[in-house]
């Protein structure tokens, strides 16, 4: 571009010395040569005007030229420019990419280094937590551990009347009672379809001391109409010994629940579902009553037990009260329905049974609840076979109807409670019981009629978490061929539960 312009400097000044050569020359000639033709003066005064014109279009012509050079060496430039930016930004795009690769090139390897180098717990400490129990599980949902706790701090007063005339004692006491401290161990492992469930249980009452385990069973679920459980587990006899205990309307169970629910059994469990109705069916060692805590088998005999349930409307679940802000906001309504057959190994009081009976049996149940209210209504019926040497068959029944309404919607309920007993036959003196307290049951003398009736208040400071319940019960009772009997008894209880 200078090289251009300076060419063309020289060329403007060639021309203009030349064209005031050509300027002067007339002059001069016309002051030498006076008689120079007019004619010729004129002409080179054209030529020297052509020669003006041409010395103007070649300015204007080397004008143009050296604009349209400045246009094209400024978008060299610019293209120049603009190549190195796209080649500076698809520079950084680059790193860029490389640097996220190598992120993730650096954490798969840290995750395949850390399941050798980190303990179990730290790497599975991000599935860790509280959901009304603690729990761990692993990234896979393959193995987990839940725990969950029940205390049940108790104070019992109770006062019977008239027993002494069939051997029993009319001594009133007053009792302050861990009656249940239980922790619960239950998840999954390898798949989850395959479960296992623990519990351990303390307890004071009858001076007990010491740690009792409970559950222990395993159980495959195949699919929602089959399942396999094996071990030791709550019977599905009774729906009330069935439930959930930490969720009961009253702090215990009633008199009749007690005479003639079975309790945990060791054996195997087939159950499914289909829709509305669930289906148990259970083959075990022989069922001890609830007072008995041996359940090896000292026969062939097995114990068997068939169970169905029914949803009619909503499920009404495995609690006898939903302390729930709303309540329950579509009705309710299951009906449970339970057969069996048990061989009597040991002898029970509450049970009203002894050793080497057979028994067969069947209950029913009918649970309802909507709003603020619940209601269950349950029947018992057994059947104790001919032990010769013994006694000859008899029958024996109860039935039991509560219900519950809440005053203040999951904080303040009301209930109410009456059950009765008819036993067939008295057994008791066999038995060789010494339980005093027989509000748990006939213990240690026999009667015939039993009704109870009773008043219950419960106060939910964090639903079944935290709750206390208070009961009041008054008992009448009859005996074969004696005369009557009575009791009061006042239970306080407190519930902590996760």
């Amino acid at each position: 571009m200078f090289v251009v312009r300076s060419t063309t400097r020289r060329v403007i000044l060639a021309l203009g010395v030349a064209t005031a050569a050509l300027a002067v020359s007339p002059a001069v000639h016309a002051q030498t040569t006076d008689d120079t033709d007019a004619s010729e003066i004129k002409s080179l005064e054209q030529d020297l005007a052509a020669q003006r014109a041409a010395t103007l279009r070649l300015t204007r012509r080397l004008s143009a030229l050296e604009k349209k050079t400045e246009l094209q060496a400024k978008a060299t430039l610019d293209a120049q420019t603009a190549l190195e930016a796209k080649t500076a930004i698809e520079t950084q795009n680059a790193i860029k990419v490389q640097a996220t690769l190598d992120r993730q090139n650096t954490l798969e390897a840290q995750k395949a280094v850390e399941p050798a180098l980190s303990p179990p717990a730290q790497v599975k400490a991000g599935f860790a937590g509280y959901d009304g129990g603690f729990y761990v599980e692993d990234a896979s949902g393959n193995n987990s551990l839940h725990i969950d706790g029940l205390l049940q701090p108790r104070f019992t007063y109770f006062a019977p009347r008239g027993t002494s005339q069939y051997g029993g004692s009319d001594q009133s006491s007053a009792n302050f009672n861990v009656f249940l401290g239980r922790l619960y161990f239950s998840g999954n492992l390898i798949d989850p379809s395959i479960t296992y469930f623990f519990t351990l249980q303390g307890t004071t009452t009858g001076n007990g001391s010491g740690i009792t385990l409970l559950d222990a069973e395993m159980a495959k679920k195949f699919s929602p109409y089959l399942t396999i459980e094996a071990g030791k587990y709550w019977s599905s006899y009774t729906y009330e010994y069935y439930d959930d205990i930490g969720k009961y309307l009253f702090p215990d169970l009633s008199a009749a629940e007690w005479a003639f629910s079975l309790g945990r059994q060791t054996g195997v469990r087939v159950s499914g579902t289909a829709g509305k109705l669930t289906y148990r069916f259970s083959v075990s060692n022989a069922i001890p009553g609830s007072d008995v805590g041996s359940s090896e088998n000292f026969n062939t005999n097995t114990a068997e037990i068939a169970n169905l349930q029914y949803d009619v409307l909503a499920p009404y679940g495995y609690q006898e009260s939903d302390p729930s802000p709303g309540g329950a906001t579509k009705p309710e309504l299951t009906v449970w329905a339970a057969a069996m057959y048990n061989p009597v190994n040991t002898s029970s009081a509450f049970e009203n049974e002894i050793a080497g009976d057979r028994t067969y049996g069947a209950t029913a149940n009918l649970n309802f609840r909507y709003g603020y209210f619940s209601f269950q209504g349950s029947g018992y019926y057994k059947n104790n076979n001919a032990r010769e040497g013994v006694h000859g068959s008899y029958n024996s029944a109860g039935w039991q109807e509560q219900a519950g309404y809440y005053l203040i919607p999951s904080k303040l309920e009301i209930a109410e409670r009456v059950d009765g007993i008819d036993w067939g036959y008295g057994e008791i003196p066999d038995t060789g019981g010494s339980e005093v307290q027989w509000f748990a049951g006939p213990s240690n003398f026999s009667f015939h009629h039993l009704t109870e009736y009773t008043g219950g208040l419960n106060y939910y400071f964090h639903g079944h978490n935290f709750k206390t319940q208070l009961q009041y019960s008054y008992m009448d009772g009859s005996g074969f061929n004696k005369g009557g009997f009575s009791a009061n008894r006042v239970v306080l209880q407190g519930q902590l539960e996760f």
